[in-house]
């Protein structure tokens, strides 16, 4: 396994990212009050809010390309758990509007999926997170 100890801030920000993705689009939450309540409950935590916050608005903004690249790899929204749904919304926002490469992408979303979804889900993010990258 990599040693990620000096890339904590970044992971745990992403992290959070995605576990707001979740709440955005479990709750359909104004993105705005869900930065404030991230930035209120982890204030002393080592996090790259400016990161979160772009990265946030950027999903809500780009909330119907997103679906919609999600279902040009033919998927349907009711296919996905909310917890993968909510990776492949990081995972296709930073594609569509970020700045890391491709697989860096992917691999953080296998971390993430590995951390938050079923032992099995990261096959299936993999899967499909190619098949974006391939289209592309």
């Amino acid at each position: 396994m990599k040693n990620l100890a000096k890339y904590k801030k970044i992971i745990r920000t992403r992290e959070y990212l995605v576990q707001a993705i979740y709440q955005f689009l479990f709750n359909h939450q104004n993105i705005d009050d869900i930065i404030v309540q991230f930035k209120d409950e982890h204030r002393n935590k080592n996090v790259d809010f400016a990161y979160f916050e772009k990265s946030l608005a950027s999903v809500e903004k780009n909330n119907k390309s997103i679906q919609n690249s999600i279902k040009d790899l033919g998927l349907k929204e009711t296919d996905l758990e909310l917890i993968d749904k909510s990776i492949m919304y990081f995972a296709i926002n930073e594609f569509l509007n970020g700045e890391l490469d491709g697989p860096l992408i992917i691999d953080e979303s296998l971390r993430l999926s590995k951390k938050f979804s079923n032992p099995e889900s990261y096959k299936f993010i993999n899967t499909y997170l190619d098949k974006f990258l391939n289209a592309r």
